[in-house]
């Protein structure tokens, strides 16, 4: 009985001391990536769209994945967008082979301009915030970011950007 009672006695020393000195994780701050503001300015050194922009356009940069089902859902509308001359846009292929790219360029029939180089997509990735694929950020025309999405667009959700 004494055995019994000192080790009840021990668990709820535990318990209690484990209770008033426990302290809750700290909360965690959910923001959305602020890239407003941010001039994609190494754009320029890899694509040829200074040579296809005019009037009011915009350049929309899609980050994608070969493997990404939610990549592939949106590849009718990023071919809409691309199809308006307001729009110019960019694919950038992350995490996956220039081989795998190639394939998913031409099974889709993928017009855009995409860049398969890793390494100059690496370039332009360390100049925003990003958290996964897919993810479309809208430039000017001075390629400064003026809006992110975060996963598939749509062309409304472009076409309300222009307004």
């Amino acid at each position: 009985m004494l055995k019994r009672n000192f080790i009840l006695s021990i668990l709820v020393l535990i318990i209690s001391v484990t209770f008033l000195t426990y302290n809750p994780p700290a909360e965690v701050e959910i923001s959305e990536n602020n890239n407003e503001s941010v001039e994609l300015s190494s754009i320029r050194n890899i694509t040829s769209v200074h040579e296809n922009l005019s009037g009011e356009s915009f350049i929309i940069v899609n980050l994608w994945a070969s493997w990404c089902i939610p990549c592939i859902e949106e590849v009718d509308e990023l071919k809409k967008i691309s199809n308006d001359s307001r729009f110019y846009v960019i694919g950038l292929l992350v995490d996956d082979s220039m081989e795998n790219g190639k394939e998913f360029i031409k099974e889709y029939d993928i017009e855009y301009e995409n860049q398969l180089n890793q390494d100059d997509v690496e370039v332009i990735l360390t100049e925003f915030k990003w958290s996964g694929i897919p993810t479309s950020v809208v430039l000017d025309l001075d390629y400064v970011i003026i809006k992110t999405f975060n996963g598939p667009i749509t062309y409304a959700m472009i076409n309300d950007i222009s307004k």
